[in-house]
Order: structure tokens, then sequence, then C-alpha cells
């Protein structure tokens, strides 16, 4: 069995066993390579690079065309000025419709006339994938920031210089200066954390990923923006934040230009799509209360209670704008007892007794009703 553990990159994503495990998946080689991995924690940086590599790749030969593919080949020739003539790739493309596994050879021989060392290279040293470019990041920034990698099953708890607080998930990484400066605080994460901020207006509080920035004074928030998904999420829990896109050069620490912020409240979320980069504000599946203000029962009472003010309450408690017609409510009454119900079954229950109905529209709550009186 070959020595794993001094392999370079490119010899990975050259190695059989390593192909048949990226593109096959197979229960074995998913074994053997978890296993691999656990053993040698010290790789896991490299293994992921390669086997992104490797699915890209693979993407790319089933997506483009003989003609495309010839086309990309010949871009990244040019760009790079290593490499010989494009013409002497031709023999490699024939007309004919070639198998599953001749195209991954005929995209694996390319590379490698290419100059496979050459473009393993860049593809390491250049910061074109979310992993890269945190990594890239954290080495600009060698000697000042602290690194906490959460290798474990379990959430981990990050306490910051600042005293916030930060529950960082499994897989995920954060980096973080060892002293925040007077005018900002700055951290960088890959992966998933929950944030709890030490309110310091004078102070903001950043979070910067490959695909959004997220500024806050004080406030609770989650960030997901692991580097295999498709999309990134900033899920809002107590408190205001603005999201901004990170730019589409990838550096991090910098904000989007002139690209407008997104400005979210409780139990708001943002989700940003990678393939086309927009930013969709929503409400969270399941709205939980803010805050419960002084002890108040969970169970509420309502005897001939206006519905307006059963609205109003609803929305302190979730922190969530509700939109209605005041004086076509007028006259609306509510005798309920609410319990443990969510947010959602509330106001199916409110609709259904005064013959109105609810939808969610940009993160806001819009009431319809034809009135009671």
């Amino acid at each position: 069995m070959p020595d794993y553990k001094t392999y370079t990159f490119d010899e990975f994503i050259l190695d059989d066993r390593f192909l048949r495990w990226v593109l096959k998946n197979e229960p074995a080689d998913q074994t053997f390579w978890n296993e691999w991995l656990q053993a040698n924690p010290d790789k896991v940086d490299l293994v992921l690079a390669a086997r992104q590599f490797v699915s890209q790749m693979q993407q790319a030969q089933e997506e483009l065309s003989d003609e495309e593919l010839t086309n990309e080949v010949a871009r990244i020739q040019m760009n790079r000025q290593k490499v010989q003539d494009l013409d002497e790739l031709q023999p490699l493309y024939p007309q004919q419709t070639p198998t599953r596994f001749m195209n991954w050879a005929r995209i694996a021989a390319a590379i490698t006339l290419i100059g496979l060392g050459v473009l393993a290279f860049f593809y390491w040293q250049t910061p074109n994938t979310p992993l890269a470019i945190y990594q890239h990041t954290v080495e600009q920034h060698a000697g000042t920031l602290q690194e906490i990698h959460n290798t474990t099953n379990a959430s981990q708890l990050v306490r910051l210089p600042d005293g916030s607080k930060v529950t960082l998930y499994k897989g995920s990484r954060v980096s973080f200066p060892r002293t925040f400066t007077a005018s900002k605080r700055e951290v960088f994460l890959i992966g998933e954390a929950f944030f709890d901020v030490v309110r310091r207006p004078k102070q903001p509080f950043m979070v910067f990923t490959n695909q959004l920035t997220t500024q806050v004074l004080g406030t609770s928030f989650t960030v997901r923006a692991y580097p295999d998904d498709k999309e990134a999420k900033v899920i809002v829990r107590t408190g205001k934040v603005s999201v901004f896109k990170t730019p589409p050069s990838g550096k991090l620490g910098e904000l989007g230009g002139n690209e407008p912020a997104l400005i979210l409240t409780p139990n708001q979320q943002v989700t940003f799509q990678t393939h086309d980069r927009q930013l969709e504000r929503s409400l969270v599946a399941l709205p939980e209360p803010v805050v419960n203000p002084m002890g108040q029962p969970q169970t509420l009472i309502y005897e001939h209670t206006p519905v307006v003010s059963v609205f109003k309450k609803l929305e302190v408690a979730y922190g969530i704008m509700i939109n209605y017609d005041a004086d076509l409510l007028t006259g609306c009454e509510l005798t309920a007892e609410f319990g443990p119900e969510s947010l959602f079954e509330k106001l199916d229950l409110i609709c259904r007794a005064t013959n109105s109905t609810y939808e969610v529209l940009d993160a806001q709550i819009v009431i319809h009703s034809k009135g009671c009186r």
C-alpha cells in the first residue's frame, strides 16, 4: 500500500484508490479514507483540497463538450504561460462519445500534459476555493490570529477576547485576533457557528466568510458557510445585523464595495445563492420568542381581547413585523388560550377565529381580513 502520509497534492489526484473514493465513494473506500483521515488529522486540509479539485474536474468533464473543454484547456495554458502549444493535446479528443471512465482519463491526461505540477501549485496556492481563501487569509495574518478548528463530533464553545461567545459546530473553523483593535472586532469563519456578541457600539463586530460578511454591534446569530455548500445563510436570533456580499475577488476582510446591505432583525434570515450571487431575505422556519420579559407565563389567556392587541403582543414577543389594517380589524375580538404552539400555529388559530388569512412576504407577516363589524 502506498504511504499516503508522504503524498503531495498531485500524487493524491493521480492515485487510483483516491480517485475511486472521490468519484464512486464505495463503502470500503469511504471507510478506509475516513479512518485514515482520523489517524492523520494534519493531512485533512491537503486531502480535502485534492478531493474538491478532483470533484470539480469531474463535474467539468460532465458539463463541457469536447470543444468547450478544449477551449478551457487553452485558456489555462494562456493564463499560466507555462505549457506547450495546445495543438499537442488534439489527439486526446476523439469525435466519438467516450465512456465516463474515458472522460475522466481524457481530462486527467490533459491536466498532465498541461503541466500537472504547475496546475496543482496554482490550485493549492491561489485562493480559488472557500477553504483556500480562508487559509490564505489566515496565513496573511500569521502570528496575529488565533485559530480554533473543531475536529470533534460535538459543538465547541469558543470565548473571544471581548467576552463574546462562539458555538463552533463540527468541522468548522474560526480565526480571530488575540486582541481586538479599538475600532473593530474581526472574525473569519468557514463552516457554521452561533455567535453571542457583547454589545459595543463603538467597536463593530464583523464575521467574514467566503460568501457573506456580517456586521453587528451586539446580538446573537448563526452564520452557515460550508465550503462545499451551494448556499450560505445568516440567521438572526436577537438584535439586528447587516449582511453584505463578500466581493467576487473573494478577499476576506473587505466589504462588498457598492453592494447594498440587507438589514436583518430577530427571526429573519438571509440566504446567499452561490450560482447567481443573490441575497434572499425570509423568516426562519420556526420563529422563536425573542425574550420572555419579567418571567411572563408561557400560557397566555385572552378573553374578548381586541385582535389588534394580540397582534401587537406577538410582534413584541417574536420581533417580527405584522402588517394589518387596524380599521378593518376594529371589532374583531379573540377568546383563546395559547401555550407552546408555534407562531404560525397561533396565527392559524387567530385567522380562523376572525375569518382572516395571512401570508409571509419579505420576512414580514401580512394579515388579510374583511373585518368583523
